[in-house]
């Protein structure tokens, strides 16, 4: 047979995958793999050979032709020639101790010229012949990518001496080379340029586009995960279909939350690989993630907002940044409409069922239309009408052709699923496929049997009994390498900053019950500072002690009152907030918005406190910075104020759990009293002085000392040098407790990461 014969009966691409890297075989082209430098597949192994193996076309499908001494393995067999029509696993070197490779043909590929984007659906062509392309989402652009996550202008391709080269124009969700987010880079032949859900490819004077609608598969192969020396998944192998609904299930313990993190890529496993359409998911992380929607179980929403509130926000922060209003609540009413909750539009969140806040939490993911939706619990306490009715939308979801998987512990409605996949304990595949045939499988009569199965016999290798009529699990694992690696950001920090901020506004108003608190407290605490008798005010005399005390409540109070307006803050938002950093927003942006609200209420809480608790008090005789020792006194409250907010800040992002953030709140204001100063003298006392350094009310005591030149007027004096009146002691004072904040917010940043995963990423 002459070779234009194989090239027409191999008219389907061949992706060949190892150790992580992956090559695309054009049809009629050809692949050499070896241990040579020049070779087109070069591996490093002492098993194999120089040139070790071919890859060419051949009559109905590709031919694997061994040229090696220590030869090519097929389940265990060595072959002289393989020929690969369907997903093929082979070893080269050795049965066991050689290298894996698998060689996937590509179904409805482009054909010749070139091969297609192996999830992704060839939409138009577009002609290179000009000097530049212009990609983005307004008509003028010669490319046009009609979608919210896309900018008006987004990229441009141009013409130089070299060839095609890539630039991002400054696009709030980025320009994605080869599944890297790029600011330019050369274009070569056959490289994929993502922007949104589309994808462009450059074959010859052509700019191919296909577009990521849906209806993708997803590929695990040898997933493990181990925490704390305890292995949560065990070499799991599952396929999922496209445009199906999968249900995960399993004893409490068996890694359910963990394979779906997995698969949805929040959070790798340490070992194995996740194919999107025959991409690696964790490698090119960066350009899909705006492609799946993930619904933790715990609600990725504010309760105290309406439902179209809450959208509006989260629109703001996914789409581009130029996306008109009109737009983002055109799409909005689109994603209300498909789930059912147009009436419930303008309702709170924390008014609606159970059922409706969950399609709520799905339709927050739906804005973006993504391909692939993970579930963790979205019918965990609901009744049995609620269960059926999520399940019903999930349904209506995967019909519509998007993939969705749901892990649950309910068995009321599996027959709404395509298949399910059980897992027992250790994080072990028991089952995977269609729901009517699991009982059998099991040899039970109802899913609760399966369940005291499973725990029963926790030992038994469930995967090594025959299993007809499921899909084969892929062969292959992967030898990826891991390293800490957090979510790209978006370039619009800005924008990210003002809607956190206006969020965080917004869920701080609608709460009326803590407005009132924060309201009331620094009157309240005004109350208490009338209490104590001073008849002087802040006017220090030799011999009387009530001034210092009176310094000593503004100084506490202003911490009180700090450290309780921000301790549960980042706790309490802390599933939304790492659900937003998966899809882009800026760490540095959220913290940055949640300190301007909290300074700017803390800023409201003291001008009323300082205020109320001076009325009718004379202030500092002799002020050393300003004229007016009573707003000089101010300014030291807000200063241990605003302090005390973002320590509050700190134990927020540590504590797990906001319950445990008021006893801390009492254990913060007592060590604040203790070390501030204002009970005994701290300058000399070896240890509890330095301990003092990093207590805010110690450095506002001792502004507020420097103001009132408290030292000389005590019984006995007090010769503290962070008391010495003068302004330069003062602004010294002021120096070292900015330079406190400073510290806490950077302790708040490392906090704010430490939940992030690490992103694994292949060798190149």
């Amino acid at each position: 047979m002459d070779q234009g014969t194989m090239a027409r009966d191999a008219s389907v691409p061949l992706v060949v995958r190892l150790g992580g890297r992956s090559w695309v075989v054009p049809p009629g082209g050809s692949l050499t793999i070896g241990r040579d430098v020049d070779a087109e597949v070069h591996v490093d192994h002492g098993l194999v050979s120089r040139r070790h193996a071919s890859v060419g076309p051949a009559a109905g499908g590709w031919l694997l032709t061994d040229h090696s001494r220590n030869g090519v393995f097929i389940d265990g067999q060595r072959s002289a020639q393989v020929l690969v029509t369907t997903p093929t696993s082979v070893e080269l070197g050795h049965p066991v101790h050689g290298v894996r490779m698998t060689l996937t043909p590509i179904a409805g590929a482009s054909g010749p010229g070139g091969a297609s984007p192996t999830h992704a659906r060839r939409t138009g062509q577009h002609s290179v012949s000009g000097s530049q392309i212009s990609i983005g989402r307004l008509a003028g652009n010669d490319v046009v990518v009609d979608d919210l996550l896309v900018s008006r202008h987004h990229a441009v391709v141009e013409r130089t001496p070299r060839g095609w080269h890539l630039r991002d124009l400054g696009s709030t969700n980025g320009t994605h080379l080869n599944g890297r987010r790029v600011d330019s880079g050369d274009v070569a032949e056959g490289d994929v340029i993502g922007v949104g859900p589309a994808l462009l490819q450059l074959r010859g004077d052509r700019l191919l586009e296909y577009r990521d609608q849906g209806d993708v598969d997803i590929e695990a192969e040898g997933l493990v995960v181990t925490r704390q020396g305890r292995r949560l998944l065990d070499g799991v192998d599952l396929r999922i279909p496209g445009s199906s609904l999968v249900a995960v299930l399993g004893p409490s313990g068996a890694g359910k939350s963990t394979l779906l993190a997995a698969l949805a890529g929040t959070r790798p496993a340490d070992d194995g690989v996740v194919r999107y359409g025959g991409r690696d998911l964790y490698g090119d992380y960066d350009e899909l993630r705006h492609r799946i929607g993930v619904v933790p179980q715990d609600d990725i929403l504010h309760p105290q907002l309406t439902v179209s509130r809450a959208l509006s926000h989260a629109a703001r922060l996914r789409f581009s940044t130029d996306v008109p209003r009109e737009d983002r609540e055109r799409r909005i009413a689109e994603v209300l409409g498909e789930l059912g909750l147009a009436d419930q539009a303008s309702q709170r969140i924390s008014s609606l069922s159970g059922g409706q806040r969950k399609r709520t939490s799905v339709a927050l993911e739906l804005l973006t239309r993504p391909s692939l939706l993970f579930l963790d619990e979205p019918t965990s306490g609901l009744d049995p009408g609620l269960d059926k009715q999520v399940m019903r939308t999930l349904r209506g979801l995967a019909d519509r052709g998007q993939t969705v998987v749901v892990v649950t512990h309910s068995v009321l409605n599996l027959d709404a699923c395509d298949r399910l996949v059980i897992l027992a304990r250790g994080g072990r595949v028991a089952y995977d496929g269609p729901p009517g045939e699991a009982l059998g499988y099991f040899g039970v009569a109802t899913f609760a049997d399966v369940f005291l199965r499973l725990e029963d016999d926790p030992l038994v290798d469930w995967r090594s009994r025959p299993r007809a009529g499921l899909v084969s699990p892929l062969p292959g694992r992967s030898r990826d390498r891991s390293w800490p690696a957090g979510p790209v950001r978006s370039g619009a920090g800005l924008v990210q900053f003002g809607v956190v901020a206006r969020r965080t506004l917004d869920v701080l108003l609608a709460d009326r019950t803590y407005l009132a608190f924060l309201a009331f407290l620094p009157v309240v605490l005004s109350g208490l500072a009338h209490a104590t008798p001073s008849p002087r005010g802040l006017t220090a005399e030799v011999g009387d002690p009530r001034p210092a005390q009176l310094l000593l409540v503004l100084v506490l109070g202003g911490a009180l009152m700090g450290t309780a307006s921000s301790i549960r803050e980042l706790v309490k938002e802390r599933s939304i907030f790492q659900r937003e950093r998966a899809i882009g927003l800026s760490g540095g942006a959220y913290l940055a918005a949640k300190v301007l609200v909290l300074a700017v209420v803390t800023f409201l809480q003291v001008a009323v406190f300082a205020a109320l608790s001076m009325l009718g008090r004379p202030g500092p005789r002799d002020p050393v910075l300003l004229p007016w020792g009573e707003v000089e006194i101010g300014l030291v409250v807000a200063a241990v104020t605003v302090a005390s907010m973002v320590l509050g800040l700190v134990i927020s992002s540590l504590i797990s759990n906001a319950d445990r953030g008021m006893p801390l709140l009492v254990m913060v204001v007592m060590l604040q009293l203790v070390l501030s100063g204002g009970l005994f003298v701290l300058d000399g006392r070896a240890g509890l002085d330095q301990l003092s350094w990093a207590v805010p009310a110690r450095w506002a005591y001792a502004m507020g000392s420097v103001s009132m030149e408290l030292g000389g007027t005590l019984t006995p004096p007090v010769d503290d040098p962070l008391w010495r009146p003068s302004a330069t002691t003062w602004l010294a004072d002021v120096l070292v407790l900015t330079g406190l904040v400073v510290v806490m917010l950077l302790a708040v940043h490392l906090g704010l990461r430490r939940d992030e995963p690490l992103r694994r990423r292949s060798r190149r």
